[in-house]
């Protein structure tokens, strides 16, 4: 039988994945990095590791192969920090996007 503390964590990560709020996520992930206690450099290194599993995903590596032209599995550390700058810059600008439409 499943906690109930065990249960609500359940139930409040579906909530996070049905919401896709970002800035819940990100709370939810320093609170595991301040569990852990992880350092500055820790936490960098898994922030490239979160970049660099989601770029070489299957469905990822595709269409970044099929729509940029690119081979993700050759790309170096700097290659895959770049691939992650431009994904915010695109993230930025749709959210700006989305402000003025609701404006």
């Amino acid at each position: 039988m499943v906690k109930q503390s065990e249960q609500e964590i359940i139930k409040r990560l579906v909530e996070l994945r049905e919401s896709k709020d970002i800035d819940q996520i990100a709370e939810s992930i320093l609170g595991i990095i301040s569990i852990y206690g992880l350092k500055l450099d820790e936490t960098a290194a898994l922030c490239y590791y979160i970049t660099d599993r989601t770029v070489k995903a299957e469905h990822n590596a595709k269409f970044i192969k099929e729509n940029l032209k690119l081979d993700v599995n050759t790309l170096s550390v700097e290659g895959v920090l770049q691939m992650q700058r431009a994904l915010v810059v695109l993230y930025i600008d749709k959210l700006k996007h989305d402000t003025k439409r609701k404006d």
